[in-house]
């Protein structure tokens, strides 16, 4: 029994060392020594990752911008047209966002007329050789039905960053007075054609909301005409801002990562336009380490040309020069070609893109869009300007001739919103495709055509004919001919109230609860608006603020003030601090809070918080 109790404790204790080794051999430390063992695997490498070969590898150190520096530029040829409309016909593609590649190729975007109710779409082309040639256009972006973009997506501003390019734009809710109280929205896409899924307010994708709400007084045109540059990882965001006070740039920031809309703090006014003045175009010189915008000057007059602004920190701009020569009179809406995070370099091969006309009357609306190469240059001293007296020039004849053969660029479903009784049965989908003339072609072989993405609850689709199964709200998206476009399709319970004439208020509150007034901002006034958010009995909705059809027989209200039901009051509670007017835009009177009691037809009613401030730079 002894013999055997020393065998087996030696045994244990033999173990415990080949354990220990085996422990302390694992942890590792300054004595480790690797065992001789062909079957052990290397550790892998993690692997270096795959440039972007979209960003440019050139990027100059950062430099401290000279104040006593200054910008100027002049053009080097005569430019060429990338768009003209047809013989005669009424026809577009201003306010070009430009962006270019370290391998000499080209993106462009274009907001171009809409068609059946939408009033603008964003066309694209593509060029590989520098622009040489261009790719046959395609609709790349168009309004959400029934949402806050539903009229309209106009004046592109693009910028790529993060493996997503990011495409902003103006639209509005309201059709008054054609196309006011616009706000700034955005989409964005893994690629240059989309598809672009836009911010709906928390993330990406669904229904938009803006990024920039316009809450000043609806009779103005608002927000809008975006263009964004990224510099130390932060993005600037530049857009027009137009109220009772004139035509203002403001400039707001945001860290630039995926979900920078929710992240913006607002900076301040870039600097006041002169009257006949566009929105801008805003780039960063590499070279100077300045921040240059760039918009068209007197526009649509034969006194037209290139205003260029610059600032040193990205927030305050002052003008250092207009150039004229050689540029096409009547000109408007321009955009500059950058690199995609807006950079430029003074090495670069740089154009501006400009629409413009010869200026006569019958030729409003249609504009050809002219590519034209310049060269940015920089000096010292006093700013002056480089091209005293210079004169641009009138393009005749600039309309181009019908092609051969015209190719779709969009497709669609009319309506885009579809609103039907679920007795109705089925539903027959009248199913267009639009040329680059933006003509409809209805598409009579079914066979081409396929749907996706609905509720197969709500509704089911063969062929061209939709089944209505259930009460829902799905949205139906429709290929064709490698195109496609997601359209709406709500389905009502039977006797269900359909586009009426004055529906009853469902639900009556305030667009923003609690309001922030200053007694100025940025040295002008600050009026903003107080605006109610309503849901009318037959699913619609708008936005109120005593708005009247008569004041605007062309465009109607969206909730009409002068129907007695839809007509609002504004009780304030302290009047001392603030004065409310039957539109329900406010002015400050004095530093404080207060509430402000809204009713519409005399029974339903909200109370919002408004808070003045001190002047806001």
């Amino acid at each position: 029994m002894k013999i055997r109790s020393k065998i087996l404790l030696t045994c244990i204790a033999a173990l415990l060392i080949i354990a220990a080794a085996l422990l302390f051999g694992c942890k590792g430390g300054s004595n480790d020594v690797k065992p001789d063992n062909d079957a052990t695997e290397e550790p892998t490498a993690t692997p270096e990752p795959t440039p972007d070969p979209r960003l440019f590898t050139d990027t100059l150190a950062k430099v401290d911008a000279n104040p006593d520096q200054h910008v100027t530029m002049k053009t080097t040829d005569d430019g060429y047209d990338i768009f003209a409309p047809l013989d005669g016909k009424w026809g577009y593609r201003y306010g070009p966002s430009i962006i270019y590649y370290p391998d000499g190729s080209i993106d462009a975007w274009f907001a171009t007329p809409g068609t059946s109710g939408e009033w603008d779409w964003f066309t694209y082309k593509h060029s590989d050789d520098g622009g040489a040639t261009w790719s046959k256009e395609v609709v790349v972006m168009r309004p959400n039905p029934d949402s806050m973009d539903h009229y309209s997506v106009c004046d592109p501003g693009v910028i790529y960053f993060d493996g997503y390019y990011y495409l902003g734009y103006t639209s509005t809710i309201v059709s008054t007075n054609g196309g006011i109280n616009n706000n700034v929205f955005v989409g964005r896409s893994e690629k240059p054609d989309g598809p672009y899924e836009k911010w709906n307010g928390t993330g990406w994708g669904g229904d938009p909301q803006p990024i920039v709400y316009f809450d000043e007084s609806d009779a103005q045109w608002g927000a809008g005409e975006v263009s964004f540059v990224v510099v130390d990882d932060v993005l600037y965001i530049y857009y027009s801002w137009c109220c009772n006070e004139g035509r203002l740039t403001k400039v707001s920031t945001a860290p630039a990562v995926r979900d920078w809309p929710a992240q913006m703090t607002y900076r301040g006014f870039a600097y006041t336009c002169a009257g006949s003045q566009d929105s801008c175009d805003v780039v960063y010189i590499e070279d100077l380490g300045k921040f240059v915008a760039f918009s068209t000057y007197d526009r649509f007059s034969a006194n037209a040309g290139i205003a260029l602004f610059e600032s040193d920190d990205g927030i305050t701009f002052k003008q250092a020069d207009i150039i004229r020569s050689n540029i096409a009179q009547y000109c408007h809406n321009m955009g500059i070609s950058k690199r995609p995070d807006g950079h430029i370099q003074l090495k670069d091969n740089i154009f501006v893109g400009y629409a413009y006309s010869d200026g006569r009357d019958d030729n409003w609306g249609k504009w050809a869009t002219r590519f034209q190469h310049v060269e940015i240059s920089a000096y010292e001293g006093k700013v002056t300007t480089s091209d005293k007296g210079g004169k641009g020039k009138v393009i005749k004849d600039y309309f181009w001739k019908a092609p051969d053969e015209y190719w779709p660029i969009a497709i669609g479903a009319l309506p885009q919103l579809v609103r039907v009784h679920v007795g109705d049965g089925t539903y027959t989908i009248p199913a267009y495709w639009y040329d680059t003339n933006l003509g409809k072609h209805l598409i009579e072989n079914e066979s081409e055509v396929t749907f996706d993405g609905y509720d197969e609850n709500t509704i089911s689709i063969s062929g061209l004919t939709a089944t209505l199964k259930a009460p829902g709200k799905t949205e139906v998206t429709m290929h064709y001919k490698g195109l496609s476009q997601t359209f709406k399709f709500y389905v009502y319970e039977d006797g269900f109230k359909i586009n009426m004439k004055e529906p009853d208020i469902v639900t009556f509150r305030a667009v923003n609860d609690n309001i922030t007034v200053y007694m100025k901002d940025g040295g002008k006034k600050h009026k903003v608006q107080i605006r109610a958010y309503v849901e009318f009995e037959d699913d619609t909705w708008g936005e109120a603020y005593n708005d009247k059809t008569k004041a605007h027989k062309d465009y109607p209200a969206m909730v009409d003030a002068g129907i007695e039901k839809y007509a609002m009051t504004y009780e304030v509670a302290d009047e001392s601090i603030i004065k409310v007017n039957k539109s329900g835009i406010i002015t400050p009177q004095a530093v404080g809070t207060t509430t402000v009691t809204v009713t519409i037809g005399g029974d339903k009613s909200f109370t919002v918080t408004v808070t003045v401030e001190e002047n806001r730079d």
